[in-house]
């Protein structure tokens, strides 16, 4: 989550992970590997370490701890389905354990309940790290549909563009969520926009 190195070095604004309420996570992605990093609500995070990434995971558990909470929240969703911040909480698990089917049925269940440009955006993430990278790309799309002003979501679309070298869609989809957004996301996203197109020298 690769266009020229140099540019990806510098780019810190692709947002990643599946976030709850009061979160909110950024990607950048270094030398071939991705860097993920989540501030929790309490301004707080845990990094955690793998051979494909260093990710710093959402809301500040471990992966371990995550897994020994899974029971407990597929209890509540069995319990009230239509919980949609149990489901929240249960997707947000699932994710950070690498359970990635399991989250995406989740994220399908809470956007049958409710058509949620957030929801979407998360979904897109889980089918992102899946594998599964023109559904992601739909469900970025959905996203935008419901909300014309969620920049993390052009933000992460864009990224994906970005890293298969494709600065022409990159560059349009910029352009739409310039068009659509105001205040600090305006300003992220074209200062995206800069550094994208920025040419870079290598030694």
């Amino acid at each position: 989550m690769a266009l020229v190195l140099g540019v990806l070095g510098a780019l810190a604004w692709l947002a990643a992970g599946c976030s709850g309420a009061g979160e909110s996570a950024s990607t950048s992605s270094t030398g071939g590997s991705t860097v993920t990093t989540a501030a929790a609500a309490n301004g707080t995070a845990q990094t955690t370490t793998t051979s494909q990434a260093q990710r710093v995971v959402v809301g500040g558990k471990t992966p371990e701890e995550y897994a020994a909470a899974l029971p407990d929240l597929e209890k509540a969703v069995q319990a009230n389905p239509t919980d949609l911040a149990a489901l929240q909480e249960l997707a947000v698990a699932q994710y950070n354990t690498n359970k990635y089917d399991e989250a995406a049925a989740t994220y399908q269940k809470m956007l049958q309940l409710k058509d949620d440009a957030v929801t979407h955006n998360n979904y897109a993430n889980v089918l992102r790290d899946a594998g599964q990278a023109d559904q992601a790309k739909a469900e970025y799309e959905k996203a935008i549909a419901v909300d014309p002003s969620l920049a993390v979501a052009y933000l992460n679309l864009v990224g994906m563009y970005a890293t298969e070298k494709n600065l022409t869609e990159a560059n349009k989809v910029l352009d739409r969520g310039i068009g659509a957004t105001t205040g600090d996301d305006q300003t992220r996203l074209k200062n995206y926009k800069d550094k994208l197109n920025t040419p870079t020298t290598t030694t």
